[in-house]
């Protein structure tokens, strides 16, 4: 009995050899790593606006004295009176340079100076910002007027409102976001004998030009025997 089961063991052990030689390999056991996400955080993003070495920028605007007189010597030849404060803004890109630059408020009355004034601080070189993509540099100058000449008569906003509301159509679709501010001097006809204005709004000089132009083509009251000068918002 015995024999019997030695001799069916070993008959079927050329099967079983056969059977396991062609049975595939067994793949070993595979163990997936996680991998750590990379930081997504870049460079670190730079501030629009920075800071400004105050020192340096009290310098610039020292230098430049001369050349903002200079223009103000010009607007004599147009407003003999001229005179008024003046609230400067300049953008200054890391460069150096002044990416903008605006009249943030002015009683000065006289475009073109205004306009020669901001010409000669964009051509200046000034202190780079630090901390900011742009750095802003202020300063208020008071420009005197001639003291042997007569200064105009002062006029308060309520003297020109009515012809104000006269051109009010006129001086509204001139559209920008503002505030514009603006000063003339009113001829003793009523006439304007020169118009300034100031704001800091980037995209608003097509409007603080088309202002300009309303209020020279308005007819104000007379002031009598003397020019006036008045300042009023839009």
């Amino acid at each position: 009995m015995l024999s019997q089961r030695l001799l069916g063991l070993v008959s079927l052990l050329p099967l079983v050899l056969a059977c396991s030689k062609n049975a595939p390999p067994a793949e070993e056991p595979r163990y997936e790593l996680d991998e750590e996400e990379e930081s997504s955080g870049g460079p670190e993003m730079m501030a629009e606006f920075g800071g400004l070495n105050e020192e340096k920028v009290a310098r610039v605007f020292k230098n430049v004295q001369p050349a903002l007189s200079d223009c103000l010597m010009k607007g004599y030849s147009r407003v003999e009176f001229l005179g008024g404060e003046v609230r400067f803004l300049v953008n200054v890109n890391l460069s150096g340079r002044a990416e903008s630059a605006f009249i943030e408020s002015s009683n000065l009355g006289d475009y073109e100076t205004e306009m020669c004034m901001l010409r000669e601080l964009a051509s200046q070189k000034w202190p780079k910002p630090v901390g900011g993509r742009i750095g802003p540099a202020r300063n208020s100058i008071a420009f005197d007027p001639p003291s042997d000449v007569r200064a105009p008569v002062e006029w308060s906003a309520s003297h020109v409102r009515s012809a104000l509301a006269q051109g009010s159509e006129e001086l509204r679709a001139c559209g920008g976001d503002g505030p514009f501010v603006i000063t003339a001097y009113v001829n003793t006809n009523g006439s304007v004998l020169s118009a300034g204005v100031a704001h800091s709004d980037p995209n608003g000089e097509a409007a603080a030009l088309c202002l300009l132009n309303a209020v020279r083509s308005l007819k104000f009251p007379s002031p009598g025997s003397w020019p006036a000068k008045v300042t009023f918002e839009r």
